[in-house]
């Protein structure tokens, strides 16, 4: 019997991940006007946090697995803003990071919090991933853009024993700001799959995930800190004539509701056992 829409093959919903996957890489690369060799050098004050916090309820989830005989496997560990909370409280976390930014971001909290238990890898996951065997694994807002999402997701169930966590938001990062882009950029945004779509697809894939909500922690921002982000989600040069048209646009919504732009909302904490543990 063919695939339907009640039971979707998983191999045809990673065909059209990749596809919005790419799509959307086409038209940033078409549109940009900056370039950076580190997409995250600017960025990782966002992904470091104080790892003993005990405000943050999806890192107390988290927190609930743990015990001194336990390993973790964080995906895309940033600048330790999950690996470190976790690593406090477990045996080991190995921490795979590509970024040199967010990497050093993370050794340097390692080092202001005398955490020594994490191993930093600098690997593009699915790489390096043969060997690898823990108790539990994390991907913390990592997946909107990996082109090949079965395979990343198969390696990172081979490499857990217990459960795999995924933590995504309603939106993609990159969706912010979507409702400007026709107005600079002349076209509708190419949106990336997010939360919806991987429930949707670790379903296909035989898994029965477990879901949990929490809104999304947003910083307080400045008028000059919404006109930086808004200019970064358009990957507009500071000054250029699409900018200067960006921020009288910016001056609008400033005057209104900056809620309003679309913005991600909520953070969903999905977690499913692994193939060979079901």
């Amino acid at each position: 019997m063919p695939a339907s829409h009640l039971r979707p093959d998983p191999e045809q919903l990673g065909a059209e991940w990749k596809a919005l996957v790419e799509a959307e890489y086409e038209q940033t690369e078409r549109v940009r006007e900056w370039k950076e060799q580190d997409y995250y050098q600017s960025m990782t004050a966002h992904f470091v946090d104080d790892p003993n916090r005990d405000d943050d309820e999806r890192v107390n989830l988290l927190r609930s697995y743990c015990s001194p005989d336990v390993t973790w496997l964080d995906v895309g560990a940033g600048g330790g803003r999950n690996a470190l909370p976790l690593a406090l409280l477990s045996r080991k976390v190995i921490a795979i990071e590509p970024s040199p930014a967010m990497r050093a971001a993370l050794e340097q909290s390692m080092r202001q919090y005398d955490i020594r238990n994490v191993e930093v890898l600098d690997l593009r996951w699915p790489e390096g991933a043969a060997g690898i065997e823990v108790d539990y694994s994390l991907m913390a807002h990592v997946g909107y853009d990996i082109r090949e999402i079965n395979p990343f997701l198969d390696a990172l169930e081979r490499a857990t024993r217990r459960r795999c966590f995924a933590a995504m938001m309603d939106r993609a990062p990159s969706g912010g700001f979507d409702e400007l882009w026709p107005r600079i950029h002349g076209e509708e945004r190419v949106v990336l799959p997010a939360l919806r779509e991987l429930i949707h697809l670790l379903l296909a894939r035989g898994a029965t995930p477990e879901v949990r909500i929490f809104p999304r922690a947003a910083e307080p921002f400045t008028p000059e800190h919404f006109r930086q982000f808004a200019r970064r989600r358009l990957w507009l040069a500071e000054g250029s004539p699409r900018d200067q048209q960006l921020q009288r646009f910016v001056d609008q919504e400033l005057a209104r509701a900056p809620e309003e732009l679309h913005m991600p909302h909520v953070v969903g904490l999905v977690s499913w056992e692994p193939k060979q543990a079901r």
